[in-house]
Parts: structure tokens; C-alpha cells; sequence
């Protein structure tokens, strides 16, 4: 398909809040088919690795009948192709999170440890790494940075289509419990910045999965059952570093830590790299 081809504003919008909208429902069947599992008796992480599995697959497949029925775009347009990452985002993957941990880490506060049995830590393990980790990591960037991103940008330009899903991505985050005004501010900038510097990632690299894997790793440190860094702990968690700050800028407010000012920095660093990349790439395109 040509990439400036227009579609019509509507056609657009409703793209887009069609693709949300399969994100949420996808979900819920994948977690209901998991629960029937852990209902007959299997264990809670077996039920997890099966929800984690069925909730990518079922996304890919209604995303791909919406791309083909209402955008006409295929999957691969919209930049979910072949699983590939590259190394610059693998190893920032691990970096991001590693420089918001030890920064928070190094504020005021203890480790309260609750005490949890083999099957709660193999359930928390399990749910962290598969579903919260790779199964939403792949979702929200096949959703965001695949078919909403593409769906305005075939309607607008590219700037459109990095800052709408990046700030609807970051007011998504609110619906997870009720926030002050104040508090949803801080998600909405923290998320709208993330969002920014997935949206970056997918354009440098070609396709949503560096920038899957990023938000995946991201995920099980900082969004996960096994380490918990918040205000008080939290019992399905294995480690909780409790932060011993008032300051909303500090703990994140009532979302957490990701809304941090130190979760901000580490998003704003990789920004950057990425905005460096990008300029750098667009450079050896203009010379060929």
C-alpha cells in the first residue's frame, strides 16, 4: 500500500479505539480461559502461562481482521512483523529499568519481605514474567505502536501519530484504580513519555518488537510481583523496598514508582539515544 495514502479521519479514529477496545477484550477471554483452568484444579501458574499465551494470540488475530477489514493495511504495514530485536534495544531493555531501580534504591526507605510459600512465588514469577511482562508487553505495543500509530499516521503525519497513542497510552494507565487530579498529571507525563520513546524505538527499528521487549523487561521489574518499590508493600510480591518519602515525586504518587521522577529520568535518557538514532538513520537515507 502507498504510505501516503489517506483514509478518512473517522475511518482513523475508529481504528484506532477499535484496536483498544481488542486489546481489553482479548485480555479479559485469555484471563477467564486461565482462571477456568486454575477452577479445575491446575495450578495458578500453570492457569498464567496459559492465559499468557492465548492473550498475544488472540490479539494478533482480531488485530489482523480489523487491519484487513477496516484500515486494509496488513499486520506487517502497521510494523508487527517477525519477531526481531535489535541488540541497541535488548541491552537498553535492561539498562532502563536497571538505572530507575538503583536510583530509587538509593532514597530513603527498607526492605519488608512478606513471607510466601512455593506456590505463591511460582504464581508471582509466572504472572510477572509471562503475562504483565511478555503477553501485555507485546499487546500494548501491537496495539499503541502498531495499529493506532499507523491508523493516524496514514490520516495525518508521523508527529500525530507518536503523541496521540503515547498520551492515550499513558491516560490508559489510570483506569488500573482511582488517582487524584494531581497524580493523574504525573501518569499522564510519565506515560506520555514512555509512549514517546516506544513510538521512537518502533520507528528506528523498523517494528513494535524492540520496543516490546523493552516494555516487556520494564514490566517484570518495575510493574510485576517480584519486586515491589511503593509506600507500603504489597503481600503477592517477593521483595518490597518501602519508600520512606512523602514527596509524590519521589514514590510516584498513588500509581507507583513509574510515575516517579526517577522513572522519568530513565525514560528521558533513552529518549534521547533514540532521537540521536533516528537522526542518524535519517541521515544515511539522504545520502543513498
Amino acid at each position: 500500500m502507498n504510505e501516503k495514502a489517506k483514509i478518512p479521519a473517522w475511518k482513523a479514529i475508529v481504528g484506532a479505539l477499535a484496536a483498544i477496545l481488542l486489546l481489553v477484550v482479548t485480555q479479559l477471554a485469555a484471563m477467564l480461559i486461565g482462571s477456568g483452568i486454575i477452577a479445575l484444579g491446575m495450578p495458578k501458574a500453570v492457569g498464567n502461562i496459559v492465559s499468557a499465551v492465548l492473550y498475544p494470540l488472540f490479539a494478533l488475530l482480531t488485530l489482523k481482521l480489523l487491519c484487513g477489514k477496516l484500515l486494509g493495511v496488513t499486520l506487517a504495514d502497521c510494523r508487527i512483523t517477525k519477531y526481531k530485536v535489535k541488540p541497541i534495544w535488548a541491552v537498553s531493555a535492561f539498562l532502563m529499568p536497571a538505572i530507575a531501580v538503583v536510583g530509587l534504591l538509593m532514597t530513603a526507605g527498607h526492605w519488608e519481605n512478606i513471607k510466601m510459600d512455593s506456590a505463591q512465588i511460582a504464581d508471582s514469577i509466572t504472572t510477572s514474567v509471562f503475562v504483565v511482562g511478555l503477553a501485555v508487553g507485546a499487546v500494548e505495543e501491537a496495539v499503541f505502536r502498531g495499529v493506532v500509530m499507523k491508523a493516524l499516521e496514514m490520516r495525518w503525519n508521523k508527529v500525530v501519530a507518536v503523541i496521540v497513542p503515547s498520551a492515550l497510552f499513558g491516560a490508559a494507565h489510570a483506569l488500573n484504580g482511582k488517582l487524584s487530579l494531581v497524580s493523574f498529571i504525573q501518569l499522564l507525563v510519565a506515560g506520555s513519555i514512555v509512549g514517546i520513546l516506544f513510538s521512537l524505538v518502533t520507528y528506528e527499528s523498523g517494528s513494535i518488537w524492540s520496543s516490546a521487549f523493552m516494555h516487556a523487561v520494564w514490566n517484570m521489574c518495575m510493574a510485576s510481583g517480584i519486586l515491589n518499590i511503593y509506600t507500603e508493600p504489597v503481600e503477592n510480591c517477593i521483595f518490597n523496598y518501602v519508600l520512606e518519602s512523602k514527596s509524590a515525586l519521589i514514590t510516584g504518587g498513588e500509581f507507583g514508582a513509574e510515575a516517579s521522577v526517577i522513572s522519568i529520568g530513565a525514560y528521558l535518557i533513552f529518549t534521547v539515544i533514540a532521537i540521536i538514532l533516528l537522526k542518524k538513520k535519517s541521515e544515511r537515507n539522504e545520502k543513498i
